[in-house]
């Protein structure tokens, strides 16, 4: 055994061994709002780098979508980046599943849920390029997707070096998903104040028949 000596600094958090009384509950909302306070007014100004966000509330993705924008805020960039990676493959493995269905001779059918959980086994790279030449997603939605991703694996390895701006690239590539998939701009837009389906090109003005 070694007689040598080691040093260097060391990070000791001795705060679960308190008792867990009412006396150390109020000593750590002090401790907690005093950090909390100390970062409030960056956080503030992260706000302002958010892009708009208009999706259906009754969506499944939407509380990890709102966490993960809430992690830059508060400055959590790591746990962002890859936050933001899980949301962005579970848009794309969705929009997956609301687009394929099963023809079984003349008859058309939507797979069931255990089909379906098998695309979760599936390397979501080849998923995005399915979607974007079968024209369910488009060029901009699809290389904002890879790009996340590729992102989030150096992440998810710990090879993460420019954490905040990473982070911020990360929720603009995610944008730019939402963007193409589950947005509600995505088919619609504000004319003169009214909320109207979007015109494609060719297509003839709504008030046309």
């Amino acid at each position: 055994m070694s007689n040598e000596e080691h040093s260097g600094e060391l990070y000791i958090d001795f705060l679960p061994n308190h008792p867990q009384n009412d006396a150390t509950r109020e000593r750590f909302r002090e401790l907690l709002s005093r950090a909390f306070t100390g970062r409030l007014a960056e956080s503030v100004e992260r706000i302002w780098d958010l892009p708009q966000l208009a999706v259906l509330i009754q969506a499944d993705y939407l509380r990890l979508l709102v966490e993960s924008r809430d992690l830059y805020i508060e400055g959590h960039f790591y746990p962002c980046v890859a936050m933001c990676g899980i949301v962005a493959e579970r848009l794309v493995k969705d929009t997956l599943r609301l687009s394929v269905c099963l023809r079984r001779g003349n008859v058309a059918t939507i797979p069931p849920e255990t089909a379906f959980d098998q695309l979760e086994r599936v390397e979501v790279r080849g998923i995005i390029n399915f979607l974007k030449e079968g024209d369910l997603l488009s060029e901009e939605a699809a290389k904002a997707a890879i790009s996340l991703g590729e992102l989030r694996n150096a992440y998810a390895h710990a090879r993460g070096r420019s954490q905040q701006s990473d982070a911020l690239k990360a929720i603009l590539f995610l944008h730019s998903l939402v963007e193409g998939t589950v947005s509600v701009f995505k088919d619609h837009e504000i004319q003169d104040g009214a909320f109207v389906p979007k015109q494609r090109p060719g297509s003839p003005p709504d008030d046309i028949e």
